[in-house]
């Protein structure tokens, strides 16, 4: 079956087109995956600076030769194009130097539906570079942390979590355990934890010992020195030494994101049986979270409890009642989403949305929320119309590019982006929207005649 699939395969991208920049070649099929093709090589020119440069985390590495990205119309050509099978857990992989990724649309033939594909290939590039730099030769579980760490955003809360419950189950892997974590893993949750611990690992290197001694470590596997001797060479302590180490940082990070140390002593479920006389409450009402909360008013697992249940009795919305609990959980646990969500639908549509700085404090939240979000373009169109309302209009084109680059088929996000342009007077980058309009939905006259418009207004301007 993989050999008659990767024999269509190659019959399939036999037909495709390309374009290139200095350091990419963009390979993808003729139609509207065109369109996002060649949107493509200034993001990635980008990624390759940041990656491959020297700055803050960089890999620091002169690559030879161009890297080839493949945009594969759907998932699965892409499963095919990496496993040779329709279905694969992932949307990008990189394999060398040639990046292959899924086009992030929606659709019935697609795993996610639109994503922050700058992210997700800076990611998979960050790989190619890496083992470009080691001559393939590295662990598995360094090379995923120095892609995740150069993914340059906030740790998901989710990673957090699973964090958490590692350092207090004394569950965190060692050196051999973490890379059998990614292709073997034992639980469902393996192969988060290997994901998230290595960047946290990379991350304990990096304040410890500095950026230098990633590089360092690179070179020394790129040398063919084998893991223990090359960590005890860089760092100068053993593996066994490291995690000791490690695990008592790690417990103090926990303790800056009010999920580990005082904030969290004594746990949660001895404070509810407490407050249950020695049971375990069948049900957690507005009056035990509070009775909880009066006695642990610091307590950011208790905070969280009186927080969701109000919302279990306001049918999870938010109310002015809340508000003095969101604003100290957001500032006693900063990694949580939940009360930036709760914020910001409050000063958008509920009782916040009549104050008259409502605008700037949602999008405060606003902004905390898409610097995290991978897989919608909701946020970023949110904060693009709000600046837009204010008169920023450079903000505004920030936020409206992003909505393009994460929903790059969707219409919405290209004519919000048009609007926006014409605002500011960039009439070559409304152009360039309405023509990717035009292509992604023909039958659509409208489009043609805002060209048409926006071809007079330009000529009027100049």
């Amino acid at each position: 079956v993989r050999a008659d699939n990767t024999l269509r395969l190659v019959r399939e991208m036999a037909t495709y087109d390309r374009v290139e920049s200095e350091h990419f070649v963009v390979r993808f099929k003729p139609g509207v995956d065109g369109i996002v093709a060649r949107e493509m090589l200034e993001p990635l020119e980008a990624n390759h600076a940041r990656v491959s440069g020297k700055g803050d985390g960089g890999i620091d590495f002169a690559m030879n030769g161009k890297t080839l990205i493949e945009l594969m119309p759907d998932h699965r050509w892409f499963a095919v194009r990496i496993a040779g099978m329709p279905r694969i857990h992932t949307i990008a992989a990189a394999t060398g130097p040639v990046v292959a990724m899924e086009a992030p649309r929606s659709g019935p033939n697609h795993l996610v539906g639109p994503y922050d594909w700058v992210r997700v290939v800076r990611h998979e590039y960050t790989h190619t570079v890496t083992l470009a730099r080691t001559k393939n030769r590295l662990p598995h579980w360094y090379t995923e942390a120095a892609a995740v760490n150069l993914e340059d955003a906030p740790r998901d809360y989710s990673a957090c979590k699973l964090l958490r419950n590692a350092v207090e189950n004394d569950a965190l892997f060692d050196f051999d355990e973490i890379n059998l974590a990614f292709v073997r893993p034992k639980k469902a949750s393996d192969r988060g934890q290997a994901y998230a611990q290595g960047q946290w690992m990379y991350a304990y290197i990096i304040e410890r010992w500095g950026s230098k001694a990633t590089l360092d470590l690179l070179d020394k596997y790129g040398a063919g020195v084998k893991e223990p001797e090359a960590v005890k060479s860089v760092l100068g302590i053993d593996r066994e030494q490291f995690l000791k180490d490690f695990t008592v940082w790690g417990t103090g990070e926990l303790a800056k994101w009010g999920m580990g140390g005082p904030s969290v002593t004594p746990p949660l479920k001895e404070i509810l049986r407490e407050e249950g006389g020695g049971k375990a409450p069948g049900k957690i009402t507005v009056a035990l979270a509070d009775a909880c909360l009066a006695k642990h008013p610091e307590h950011t697992d208790v905070l969280e409890l009186a927080i969701t249940a109000r919302l279990e009795a306001s049918k999870n919305q938010p109310t002015q009642e809340m508000l003095p609990l969101l604003v100290r959980y957001a500032k006693a646990r900063p990694v949580d989403p939940l009360p930036h969500k709760l914020l910001a639908t409050w000063f958008l549509s509920g009782g916040g949305s009549s104050q008259p700085d409502a605008l700037a404090l949602a999008a405060e939240h606003l902004e905390y929320l898409d610097a995290r979000e991978q897989y919608t373009a909701a946020f970023a169109m949110e904060l693009a119309n709000r600046y837009g309302v204010a008169g920023d209009l450079d903000k505004a084109w920030a936020k409206a590019l992003r909505a393009v680059r994460i929903a790059p088929y969707d219409p919405a996000t290209r004519e919000l982006a048009a609007v926006v342009a014409i605002k500011r007077k960039d009439y070559d980058a409304a152009k360039w929207q309405l023509e990717a309009l035009v292509l992604l939905e023909p039958d659509r006259e409208v489009h043609k005649k805002r060209l048409e418009s926006l071809a007079k207004l330009k000529g009027e301007a100049n």
